[in-house]
């Protein structure tokens, strides 16, 4: 931006004394001021924005084409938004009291149990 303003200023000086440069002992007209540098202007999408709106739109598109594949009956039905957030809730309540209750080595004992049975299922 500096540069521009210099070139404008170079511009305007030629274009005052014909062509030829004028020195600052000879100018009978005071200098030009430089103007201020302009601060660049913040942009809209920061990286927050950017998730924030693309994880709505992403949530809002994934439930539009579980209710549109819904009425051909290609998928099973899903519950209202209001029905997932309260069985959300009572499962994220559930494991935290499941956590309150256990001692670091039950947890251990339970999580080794846990992927023993994945194991064996499988």
């Amino acid at each position: 931006m500096k540069l521009l303003a210099l070139g404008g200023q170079v511009i305007r000086l030629r274009a005052n004394t014909g062509g030829q440069f004028r020195t600052n002992s000879t100018c009978c007209q005071p200098e030009i001021p430089e103007p201020p540098p302009c601060c660049p202007k913040k942009s809209f999408w920061t990286f927050n924005r950017t998730m924030f709106f693309s994880m709505i739109t992403f949530g809002a598109g994934v439930y539009t084409g579980i209710y549109v594949s819904q009425n051909y009956e290609q998928v099973p039905r899903v519950d209202d938004p209001q029905k997932l957030i309260q069985r959300l809730n009572e499962k994220v309540k559930e494991l935290m009291e499941e956590s309150k209750k256990k001692s670091a080595a039950e947890k251990i004992v339970h999580d080794i149990k846990k992927e023993a049975k994945k194991i064996l299922d499988d």
